[in-house]
């Protein structure tokens, strides 16, 4: 097994800011969620909305893929 590269890795903040930046101009809503797992397989979620409304959207979006990929999954096993 391999030795992992950091001890504890931690997306630095510039990159989360600069994301979050990415997401959209001055008027319109920014935010993302993001999710990974480290070297340990320690499942990590980001999120940076700029508004709970738009996170609520986001979760929901989330909810929804995730639904149907679980249905999917459920269709090849059969």
């Amino acid at each position: 097994m391999e030795t992992p590269k950091f001890k504890e890795f931690k997306l630095p903040n510039k990159i989360l800011n600069q994301l979050y930046e990415l997401t959209g101009g001055k008027q319109s809503y920014k935010g993302f969620i993001m999710a990974y797992a480290d070297e340990k397989g320690t499942p990590i979620v980001y999120t940076s909305c700029e508004s709970k409304i738009l996170e609520n959207g986001l979760i929901k979006a989330l909810e929804d893929y995730l639904q149907a990929s679980n249905e999917d999954f459920s269709e090849e096993e059969a």
